[in-house]
């Protein structure tokens, strides 16, 4: 399902075809980097979504695709939450 906010979450870059957004995520060590993959990897069992993932010692890249030309206000929430993860890391 689409939504009308087509607006990328801010720190997201947008790739336009296929349409898909990334962003990376910075971390002290591999443990916070760890925390954050966990994290992640509960949102994605709550919402059915396991996005494009690539990560090193201190990084992760997560890369969300849409379906089609619309952004998926789902997809969207997972953003949302991805950079929820991360800041409740670095509080």
């Amino acid at each position: 399902m689409g939504t009308n906010d087509s607006s990328v979450p801010e720190g997201w870059t947008e790739q336009k075809r296929p349409l898909a957004w990334n962003k990376r995520f910075d971390f002290a060590d591999y443990a916070q980097t760890r925390a954050f993959l966990d994290c992640l990897a509960t949102v994605s069992e709550g919402s059915g979504y396991y996005p494009n993932l690539n990560f090193a010692r201190t990084h992760a890249v997560v890369t969300i695709q849409f379906e089609g030309e619309e952004v998926d206000s789902r997809l969207r929430e997972f953003a949302r939450n991805a950079d929820l993860c991360a800041q409740r890391l670095r509080s």
